[in-house]
């Protein structure tokens, strides 16, 4: 046994024993998040994005599907956006295809009509005081930094998290949000593993003179917040991930941003990912971006990146599958393609690659991977303590996250 793998070995023997004793929670139950499941309790504790604010207007609702389970969003005509019901309570029509009426909706089947609360305010046809006895499910929800969240679990929500250092002034920007054919995990995992840069993105950052990157020196420790990861080469001196429990990642990113190819090489961005589970083999991750742009020079980006929307229309997915199937390779894509949308590719085929669920027992993970052992140490520990019905960590947010650590 080497010297990294043996280093691997005795920090899960270490996280092991930390874990305490009690229910066995193995990668499954850490993969499955549907209702009644251990993950999917868990997650429902806190706030999550469920879609993104620019792509709702007022008066549309849309059915969605969030942990294995379907609800109604839909934006008032004031704006309010509103997470509801799947189904109407009357004869179970699906809700989303009726109609927007003021703050409410109405559904398509008998005209059955619910406020926001769930509270159902009008039945066509029927006694006056039968509507005040009909109540369908609602949570609460609200949009933030161009994104819409909703609280889905049971009893009063927790404090909404204020990520304050992406409330500055600046570029604030959304990216489309990219669905996955694979377990929220398969993501999370990727969120604190900074050694497979050099590989998984040799073709991107090759294409902008950075393919020489050498495998890199990982460390890792549990935070307040969650797990801060240090990661060292040469070529960029130390940089950090960051992962705030449980399923956001935060960095300041260089070569995935959406524009010129001198954009990916010169521009800083401090970023935010939310790895969301749609059900247990399909997720949806969200993504906020701040840059320190102002003026002209942040419309002179804003225009180079809607001329590069505009001429590079290429489905991101089905390139990737067409390039898991062995129809094309990675240095066969585009030469202008952005890099922002080079490292969605390489990083879909590495990811969606390993399967929908991974079977992390036949994995060998060595010392490198240090952080997606202490990632998923902590939830294990985590999902035994709920089971247990033990306290849970109370995760806090910092007021500033440290980028500042960065040496670039």
């Amino acid at each position: 046994m080497s010297q990294e793998e043996g280093g691997a070995v005795a920090i899960q023997e270490r996280m092991d024993a930390a874990a305490g004793d009690g229910r066995t929670v193995d990668h499954v139950d850490v993969q499955r998040t549907g209702p009644g499941t251990l993950a999917g309790q868990y997650l429902r504790r806190f706030w999550h994005p469920v879609y993104r604010a620019e792509d709702l207007a007022p008066g549309q609702a849309v059915p969605i599907r969030i942990m294995s389970e379907n609800y109604t969003l839909y934006r008032g005509e004031d704006g309010a956006p509103h997470v509801v019901a799947f189904r109407c309570a009357h004869r179970g029509a699906q809700l989303s295809v009726g109609w927007v009426e003021g703050d409410c909706i109405r559904c398509l089947y008998h005209g059955w009509k619910y406020a926001g609360d769930g509270q159902c305010v009008e039945q066509p046809g029927e006694d006056e005081s039968f509507a005040g006895k009909v109540r369908i499910a609602s949570y609460p929800t609200q949009d933030y930094l161009g994104l819409t969240f909703a609280y889905l679990g049971e009893g009063e929500p927790p404090p909404f998290p204020r990520y304050w250092d992406f409330e500055r002034p600046g570029v604030l920007e959304n990216g489309p949000p990219e669905v996955w054919p694979c377990n929220f995990f398969n993501r999370l995992d990727n969120d604190c593993d900074g050694n497979h840069v050099a590989f998984t993105h040799r073709e991107s950052l090759s294409r902008t003179g950075q393919g020489d990157l050498k495998p890199r020196r990982i460390s890792a420790e549990e935070t307040e917040y969650g797990i801060k990861c240090r990661v060292e080469t040469p070529e960029r001196g130390t940089t950090y991930l960051y992962v705030l429990m449980p399923n956001v990642q935060a960095h300041r990113a260089w070569g995935s941003i959406e524009g010129s190819r001198e954009d990916a090489q010169r521009l800083l961005t401090d970023r935010l990912t939310w790895r969301v589970p749609i059900d247990d083999t399909h997720c949806v991750s969200f993504r906020v971006d701040v840059m320190d742009l102002h003026g002209e020079r942040a419309r002179a980006y804003q225009e180079r990146r809607r001329q590069v929307e505009q001429t590079q229309q290429l489905d991101l997915n089905a390139a990737a599958e067409t390039i898991l199937a062995g129809r094309m390779h990675l240095r066969d894509l585009e030469p202008d393609l952005s890099t922002y949308k080079m490292f969605r590719i390489e990083d879909y085929c590495a990811q969606v690659g390993i399967g929908p669920l991974a079977d992390w027992r036949s994995e060998h993970l060595g010392r490198g991977d240090v952080g997606t052992i202490l990632q998923r140490r902590i939830w294990q520990r985590e999902l035994k303590a709920l089971a247990a019905g033990q306290p849970l960590t109370n995760w806090r947010l910092p007021a500033r996250m440290p980028f500042e650590d960065d040496e670039h």
